[in-house]
């Protein structure tokens, strides 16, 4: 990362947490939005769970298959993604591709993966970008994820059922988000670039040609990199939810 807090793992920040969770929109997001930095999560010791919130089921030019079908494989290939990465923790809420709304029982549906897992960090898509158009079920989505963090996972009586189940209450220290305006994190991912491709890669029916997706991988983590003395990196915007602690540094429960 650029920022360098007084730590005793100054390069490596992120080693304050043990749990980080990714919520995206759709199969593939997280993959080809920011697997090398997943893989440096689960590669430096962190757990690390996968929510996404839509089956991908309209993702496709073949006129041959159905929605049904088409969920089905992107569920399967997002799975061999997530083990790629590194990890088989993977919830699918099964929303229907294009009809995510943010809504109390989508933002319910989230709070609950966060009283479960109990992540300290969590990876999403930035609702707010500025610069450009953003699909829909990715604003959805991140929006989604930001009241579910707060104040929803937080406050005993929002979704008191989670109780009933053993579920306590939750607060999430961070949130990264993606493909924002101006990163102010950026992490070097050039120890794990392999495994961010092949990752990737394993959503074949996104992708025509897996060379020259890991061109434009390649490409995309390079630019960003060059500019902060890394070979590949990926950049993020923070948003932290304890603001009175020092940067980077929570409890670990």
């Amino acid at each position: 990362m650029t920022e360098k807090p007084e730590d005793e793992h100054p390069d490596k920040p992120w080693l304050a947490y043990s749990r980080a969770m990714v919520v995206v929109a759709h199969p593939d997001d997280a993959e080809f939005g920011f697997g090398g930095t997943l893989a440096k999560m689960v590669k430096e010791g962190m757990e690390l769970a996968y929510v996404l919130c839509t089956n991908g089921d309209k993702g496709t030019t073949d006129p041959d298959i159905t929605q049904e079908q088409l969920a089905a494989v992107r569920q399967r290939e997002q799975r061999n993604a997530s083990a790629i990465i590194g990890t088989t923790d993977v919830t699918f809420l099964g929303y229907g591709d294009g009809e995510l709304e943010s809504t109390r029982e989508v933002i319910g549906k989230i709070v609950h993966e966060i009283r479960r897992f109990r992540p300290e960090i969590i990876f999403c898509q930035d609702p707010f970008n500025r610069t450009r158009h953003n699909h829909r079920d990715h604003r959805m989505a991140g929006q989604s994820t930001f009241d579910a963090v707060f104040p929803f996972a937080r406050d005993r009586l929002h979704f008191p059922e989670h109780i009933a189940e053993g579920l306590e209450t939750h607060k999430v220290a961070e949130i990264y988000t993606s493909m924002g305006d101006d990163p102010d994190v950026v992490i070097d991912t050039s120890d794990v670039i392999d495994i961010s491709v092949k990752a990737s890669q394993a959503h074949r029916s996104q992708i025509a040609d897996p060379q020259a997706m890991e061109e434009r991988i390649r490409g995309r983590t390079s630019e960003l990199a060059e500019k902060n003395g890394f070979k590949y990196a990926e950049g993020f915007r923070r948003h932290t939810f304890n603001p009175g602690r020092p940067l980077h540094r929570v409890p670990l429960d």
